[in-house]
């Protein structure tokens, strides 16, 4: 699998997702949380097709605990790249955020069995908003300490890309997919990119919209009809499924490290894999067809909590 090179690492262009492992999650997940046994499955499949970063998070249930049970079955050499993500912490004043972070950080080396967290980023880029000169003032002394190698912000498409490109921490992770060019029109990736940070893309099927039929949409969804039917004809012109378009939109764009895609079996692994070695990069001429198909689409359909709001049509 390709990877990309960046602060010394060598991302591959696909990270696996865990909050499967630990927790039930997904409207699309008909067989609950993984067994220990499948679970090992998941991520022996991952490292088998090349993908070497996985991303978790202390909120995701055991999920860092299920890690870390397999990572005894690993040779240290072999072991990937682990992004976890602090929660729980303190904001009254220095010290607390200190203390809460710390502790955070300790409980997660723990269930993992790690000495150092290769990377730590923040659940909530409003955590890193309260507070910002503390919250730098604290990952630095992290990383002083050796309890991480890198720092990073997890955000959503509403933060201001530009204060987290801003912030010196080395990674961020952000939602992305090919209806919403917000972050892209209005600079904020592409700041992200200047800044040197890595930066993983989560979302990228906009909780499976992509795959829904125009035809067959919930009638209280008919808002998304016209979309997805531009959707779909961009997938026949090009020639692509809706997962290929999908992915390949965003692995064109030059600001993206790596797409986080979660697993509830392991062939679904080897099928994410063996599409991602299919993905052909969009030409310029078909990356201004889909902007200029999807560039003003409504915020309601970019935002999944306003789907089934009461009072919409």
């Amino acid at each position: 699998m390709r990877t990309v090179n960046i602060k010394g690492l060598d991302i591959s262009v696909l990270s696996l997702g865990t909050v499967q492992l630990g927790m039930n999650y997904g409207i699309n997940n008909k067989d609950g949380k993984p067994s220990m046994d499948q679970a090992f499955g998941i991520l022996d499949a991952a490292m088998t097709t090349g993908v070497n970063t996985l991303d978790t998070a202390a909120g995701y249930g055991d999920s860092e605990a299920v890690i870390g049970e397999w990572l005894k079955t690993v040779p240290a050499e072999k072991r990937p790249f682990i992004c976890t993500k602090a929660k729980h912490l303190d904001h009254t004043s220095l010290d607390t955020l200190r203390a809460s972070l710390k502790a955070s950080v300790e409980e997660s080396k723990k269930r993992l069995g790690l000495s150092q967290l290769p990377l730590l980023m923040l659940h909530s880029c409003d955590e890193y908003l309260e507070d910002e000169e503390n919250m730098k003032i604290c990952f630095r002394e992290l990383k002083e300490n050796g309890d991480i190698l890198y720092s990073g912000i997890s955000a959503y498409a509403h933060h201001d890309y530009k204060k987290i490109a801003d912030s010196g921490f080395d990674a961020t992770q952000i939602p992305l997919n090919i209806f919403d060019w917000r972050q892209i029109d209005n600079g904020g990736l592409k700041a992200l990119k200047d800044s040197g940070m890595i930066v993983f893309v989560r979302s990228v099927y906009l909780q499976g919209l992509v795959f829904q039929r125009p035809e067959d949409l919930d009638p209280r969804m008919a808002f998304a009809k016209e979309t997805l039917v531009k959707f779909r004809a961009l997938c026949d012109k090009f020639g692509m499924d809706p997962a290929g378009l999908a992915l390949s939109f965003v692995l064109s764009l030059p600001e993206v490290t790596s797409l986080v895609l979660g697993a509830e079996k392991k062939e679904q692994v080897f099928q994410n894999a063996e599409t991602f070695e299919k993905i052909k990069l969009l030409t310029r001429d078909q990356m201004e067809e889909i902007h200029g198909s999807f560039r003003d689409t409504e915020f309601r359909l970019l935002t999944p909590s306003e789907w089934f709001n009461a009072g919409h049509d």
